[in-house]
């Protein structure tokens, strides 16, 4: 029997902060060997500086979220301001990266599954475990959210306490010493890391960084489904930001403060020649300079922490197709939704687009490396559109009803496009970048998956000419 509305809000209403700020959680012992690469110590401003710059964004979906009484998301939001067309590119801009970052925790588990059991697996042994992990996943989405969430919600206490007992044990550990944080602005502004082989700088890595923050706009996406004030929704996308913010600042803090067990190298050389080995660098210090006993928690923390995030944006895609296809963006079958209220098209797309890109991602470090690079590149481009979204809907409706209203109005909206410029020019560059060095990957898979959706929205609009009952044609934008 299918939940009511009412149910269904009781059920998650105090979950909805956790299925952003969980979500918004990187694995951290796999990546923080890269953040240290990007820029040293000062990676931590780094942090602070990008969430700074997510903030006004998130103010703009505040309002907008307060403003959408019955459904919300970027998408919704693009679709009312600019219509259709709009949605549709810039959500696949916003799939694409959700996908990614999916597809990373899933690989990234097979990682830790290796480093964890000492042994190597093979090609064949990683796309297994993989698919066993999509399985599940599908699976867990065909059931009531509930469930999903309140899986979320233990693993996020897991990682969360794990994390803050592992930087009080760094902090106090007699092989910790601030001076190893020199120098501060490691590779400078803008700059080039021989060791992990990639553009570095302070700059860059406040660009980058937006791919530890994306997901506090999952929040608007379920919204309309929790029993928590819409106006307030603003305050749980803020929280997040912060607590992301002071949680990843103080853990690169604390790695980059810890003596290098290699006596040859600093601190920094060591971290980041830890890059192109397994990257754990938490696990290799807790286990040096406090016990196998923390190196395991961080270990269980960190597969908490992966699964958060691919709970999270695996509803976020399946949703968002879900509303693509009852916005009228693609064929009104995506809209479809089982007796629990859950997307059923959307699941088994994420499931599909995931083992095709799972494939592609074995068969190369290069391939998986670029489209993580590209996930920075949708993420820009997501909060660059749900920016001029809420400029544009300012001023298209300037008598609707708002719940709540972002300080400084408009002026909030223009610093929040120029953050979302700012963080897609970076990316734009880093493809540019890379292709004139004579690395064409990213270029490659830029064209080619534009290409791709464009295609598909030619043979759309003509199904739509000839079928137009195939498509929904509602203008209701649920906001007065």
């Amino acid at each position: 029997m299918k939940m009511t509305d009412t149910q269904t809000k009781k059920v998650i209403g105090f979950k909805l902060f956790v299925i952003g700020t969980a979500s918004i959680m990187g694995p951290w012992l796999l990546l923080t060997s890269q953040w240290i690469g990007y820029t040293g110590a000062s990676v931590a401003l780094a942090f602070l500086g990008c969430g700074l710059l997510c903030i006004p964004i998130a103010l703009c979906y505040g309002e907008l979220t307060a403003m959408f009484k019955n459904k919300g998301g970027t998408y919704e939001y693009v679709r009312a301001a600019y219509g259709r067309e709009a949605g549709y590119w810039i959500s696949w801009t916003t799939i694409f990266s959700y996908i990614v970052v999916t597809l990373f925790q899933i690989i990234c588990i097979s990682m830790l599954l290796q480093y964890m059991l000492d042994f190597e697996m093979t090609t064949a042994m990683v796309l297994a475990v993989s698919i066993v992990l999509m399985l599940m996943m599908t699976a867990l989405n065909t059931r009531d959210m509930s469930i999903a969430t309140t899986l979320q919600t233990a693993m996020f206490f897991v990682l969360a306490s794990v994390g803050i007992l592992y930087v009080i044990c760094f902090f106090c550990n007699d092989a910790f010493d601030i001076s190893n944080w020199e120098p501060f602005f490691q590779e400078g502004m803008v700059g080039y890391n021989d060791i992990i082989g990639m553009d570095a700088g302070f700059l860059l890595a406040m660009a980058a960084l937006v791919t530890m923050f994306f997901g506090f706009e999952l929040i608007p996406q379920f919204a309309s489904e929790s029993s928590y004030p819409n106006s307030k929704v603003w305050k749980l996308m803020v929280g997040g930001i912060m607590f992301v913010i002071a949680f990843d600042s103080l853990l690169c803090l604390a790695e980059s403060g810890m003596i290098s067990l290699d006596p040859t190298m600093t601190n920094f050389e060591y971290i980041s020649s830890l890059y192109e080995q397994n990257g754990m660098v938490s696990a290799t210090f807790a286990e040096a300079y406090v016990g196998d006993w923390l190196k395991i928690a961080i270990c269980i923390a960190n597969f908490c922490c992966m699964g958060c995030c691919m709970v999270g944006f695996w509803m976020g895609t399946a949703h968002t197709l879900c509303n693509m296809g009852k916005g009228g963006s693609i064929p009104l079958f995506f809209g479809k939704e089982n007796k629990h209220g859950m997307p059923t098209i959307g699941n088994y797309f994420m499931l599909m687009a995931c083992i095709v890109l799972t494939v592609i991602a074995v068969s190369s470090d290069t391939w998986l490396n670029a489209c993580f690079s590209l996930m920075a590149l949708g993420i820009g481009f997501t909060y660059l559109g749900a920016a001029l979204a809420f400029v544009k809907l300012r001023k298209k409706y300037p008598e609707a009803e708002r719940p709540w209203i972002a300080p400084g109005g408009l002026v909030t909206g223009y610093i929040a496009i120029a953050a979302g410029a700012f963080m897609s020019i970076m990316m734009v560059w880093t493809v540019i970048s890379a292709a004139l060095q004579g690395d064409y990957t990213m270029l490659i898979m830029v064209i080619v998956y534009f290409a791709i959706i464009g295609i598909v929205r030619f043979i759309l609009k003509r199904d739509e000419e000839k079928n137009p009952d195939r498509y929904s044609h509602e203008e209701d934008f649920g906001f007065n």
